[in-house]
């Protein structure tokens, strides 16, 4: 819930990001890429990437460019703790 609240404070794309690596981590999570107490962090770090990139006032282009990038995010990150064998926790 911290994570929404800060995303609505910050505005912008950010809302965007946040919806996005959502839905991208708890896909991941249904499919067994991690533990349930890894959505969060996933979406903390995807959020973190973010914000050198967010913009305030976006346009629709825009919002779509970082919700297909919030989603390739996440699945980055899943493979590569994948190939790591590390689990996303807490």
């Amino acid at each position: 819930i911290q994570l929404a609240y800060d995303a609505g404070r910050i505005g912008g794309t950010m809302t965007g990001c946040l919806n996005a690596a959502n839905e991208e981590a708890n896909e991941l999570f249904r499919g067994g890429a991690f533990n349930y107490e890894g959505i969060a962090k996933v979406v903390e770090e995807t959020m973190n990437a973010h914000k050198k990139e967010m913009k305030a006032n976006p346009d629709l282009e825009s919002i779509l460019e970082v919700d297909q990038w919030a989603r390739r995010y996440v699945r980055e990150v899943a493979t590569k703790a994948a190939e790591k064998k590390v689990i996303i926790s807490v």
